[in-house]
C-alpha cells in the first residue's frame, strides 16, 4: 500500500500513476487500458475477482473522466453480452427502469420471487 502526502493510503494502480506522472486532477480517474480491451474481447467478466483491478504496469493505465470510464467499461449493458448471474442480454431480457437504467428482467424476476418467498416465511 502506497501513502500518499497527508497519510492517506492509496490503490497501487493510483500510486503508480502518481510516481510516474505526477498529481491526478481532481475530475479524473486512473483506468485500466487491459481490463477495456479484455472486455471487448470476451475474455473478463469483470467484478472483484478481475486480475486487471491489480495490474500496476504504467503502459496500462491512462486518465479519464468517471463518466467516460462507465461508457467504456462493463458496466455499460451496451458492451455486455451477459449479465453477472449469466443471462443473455437480448432485447427480451432487458428491462429499463423510469430512472432509464437497464437491467437483466431475469435476475429481476428471480430477485422477486425470492423477495415474495421471504415475505411469506416472515408472515408465517
Amino acid at each position: 500500500m502506497y501513502y500518499a502526502p497527508k497519510g492517506k493510503s492509496i490503490k497501487a494502480h493510483r500510486a503508480v500513476w502518481l510516481l510516474a506522472n505526477g498529481a491526478i486532477p481532481e475530475n479524473m480517474i486512473v483506468d485500466h487500458i487491459c481490463h477495456n480491451e479484455a472486455v471487448a474481447k470476451g475474455k473478463c467478466e469483470g467484478g472483484w475477482n478481475c486480475k486487471h483491478r491489480a495490474c500496476v504496469n504504467i503502459k496500462h493505465l491512462r486518465l479519464i473522466t468517471q463518466q467516460e470510464n462507465v461508457m467504456a467499461g462493463l458496466h455499460n449493458i451496451d458492451n455486455r453480452s451477459h449479465c453477472n448471474q449469466g443471462h443473455l442480454f437480448i432485447k427480451e431480457n432487458i428491462m429499463v427502469r423510469k430512472n432509464g437504467k437497464r437491467e437483466c428482467a431475469e435476475c429481476n424476476r428471480v430477485r422477486a420471487r425470492n423477495n415474495w418467498a421471504n415475505r411469506k416465511k416472515v408472515n408465517a
